[in-house]
């Protein structure tokens, strides 16, 4: 028996404690990049969802933190090693996953203009608000991927711990410390 195994079902626990955790933390990060730019707007914005597309900062941070948030939810949902193939060892995947997150930085650091232009992305208007909105991406990735991997990590301990009692049950785990046995004391006679 071992002591980790493929989840049965995507109804188990860890798989949707996983997502719904991550869901937390996209829904919390897009609503406070939402809330930065709203910041930003002029007093006299009027939203005209009848007419042409324009790129404004709401729309370009919003662009930005959707990236991310797909980036980091392939990141925390990749099973690797042992169900599938790891993520290192299919160098095409990870150079374009690094590539992608690069450009997503790089988007929203606003290093390579021309990318921002031709993707209809607008300036930042500050530097404060350049630096929340990266603070804002790393925390989506981070955080998405770590609560993910400790959710894996306490499922895999407490299916652990349920497989030896099992096994115990059945006995075919490893046998049970016993106390070791004493010597007669000396002088009395069993």
């Amino acid at each position: 028996m071992a002591k980790q195994h493929p989840s049965g079902s995507v109804f188990s626990w860890p798989v949707l404690l996983s997502l719904a955790l991550q869901l937390a933390v996209h829904m919390t990060v897009l609503f406070s990049g939402w809330q930065l730019a709203k910041g930003y707007r002029p007093k006299d914005f009027k939203r005209d969802v009848e007419g042409e597309f324009e790129p404004n900062l709401t729309n370009t941070l919003v662009f930005q933190l959707m990236a991310a948030m797909h980036a980091s939810s392939f990141l925390a949902n990749y099973e690797g090693h042992p169900f599938m193939q790891p993520l290192t060892a299919n160098k095409a995947l990870v150079y374009s996953l690094g590539i992608f997150i690069f450009i997503i930085f790089a988007t929203a650091s606003e290093a390579m203009p021309d990318l921002n232009s031709g993707l209809s992305l607008v300036a930042s208007p500050d530097a404060n608000f350049r630096q929340q909105t990266l603070l804002l991406l790393l925390l989506d990735i981070v955080l998405s991927v770590a609560l993910s991997r400790g959710v894996g990590t306490l499922a895999v301990h407490l299916g652990g711990r349920a497989a030896e009692r099992r096994a115990r049950e059945l006995g075919l785990g490893l046998p049970t410390e016993k106390a070791p046995k004493t010597a007669p004391k000396a002088g009395r006679e069993a």
